[in-house]
C-alpha cells in the first residue's frame, strides 16, 4: 500500500500541514455560516475540494444550496446525493456527491480518483456507463476498502504517524487516512 517511511515524508510536507489547515477551515466555518450565500466559503471550499471548482456556476449554486440544506438532516446517504446532484445536469458526479454527505457526517469518505485507481485498483465509470447504480456500489466499494486498509495495521500506524505529527488535528480517521494517501500520489 504506501511505505510507513514515506509516511513521515508526506507528514513533513509543507503542503500536508497547509492541505490540514485549509481542511480544517472548512468543517471550522461550514455550520457557522449559510454555505449557500457565502463567497468567500465557497472559494476556501472549491480550492481545497477541486472537483468542484470544474463545474458551471450553476452547479456550484445548486451544490452550495443543497450543502446548505442537508446541513439540516439526520443523514444524506451517498445514492440520494447522487441523484439530488444528477438532477442539475443529468451526470453522475461521483466526487461531487461524496464531498456532500463527506461535509454533513467525515466518517464517509469523500470519493478521490486518485486514491480509488493506485491502491484499490478502481475505475470511475464514464459518464456514458454511469448510472445510479453502478456509481453507489463502487462508492460503497470504495468506502470498504478504505475502512479496511483504515482498520489494518498499516492503517493503524498512518493514524498513529498523522496523530503524532498533528496532535491536535481533531479529524476523522478515514480523512487522516485519506489525506495521506492522496499526498503521496500527487
Amino acid at each position: 500500500m504506501i511505505d510507513i517511511a514515506m509516511v513521515n515524508d508526506i507528514l513533513e510536507m509543507p503542503m500536508t500541514a497547509e492541505v490540514l489547515r485549509r481542511y480544517k477551515y472548512i468543517f471550522g466555518t461550514l455550520y457557522n455560516t449559510d454555505a449557500s450565500d457565502d463567497y468567500t466559503f465557497q472559494t476556501a471550499f472549491c480550492d481545497f475540494f477541486r472537483p468542484i471548482l470544474g463545474f458551471s456556476e450553476g452547479f456550484r449554486t445548486k451544490f452550495f444550496k443543497y450543502l446548505e440544506e442537508m446541513k439540516k438532516m439526520d443523514s444524506i446517504s451517498f445514492r440520494d446525493a447522487l441523484e439530488r446532484l444528477y438532477r442539475i445536469e443529468n451526470k453522475y458526479e461521483m466526487a461531487a456527491a461524496s464531498i456532500l454527505i463527506n461535509c454533513v457526517n467525515p466518517r464517509y469518505p469523500a470519493w478521490n480518483k486518485i486514491i480509488a485507481e493506485a491502491y484499490f485498483e478502481m475505475d470511475e465509470p464514464s459518464q456514458e456507463e454511469a448510472s445510479l447504480e453502478k456509481c453507489s456500489k463502487l462508492y460503497e466499494d470504495f468506502s470498504d476498502k478504505l475502512y479496511v486498509f483504515m482498520n489494518s495495521p498499516e492503517g493503524g500506524a498512518l493514524i498513529k504517524a498523522f496523530d503524532h505529527k498533528f496532535p491536535n488535528a481533531e479529524i476523522s480517521n478515514v480523512s487522516k487516512v485519506a489525506i495521506i494517501l492522496w499526498q503521496g500520489e500527487i
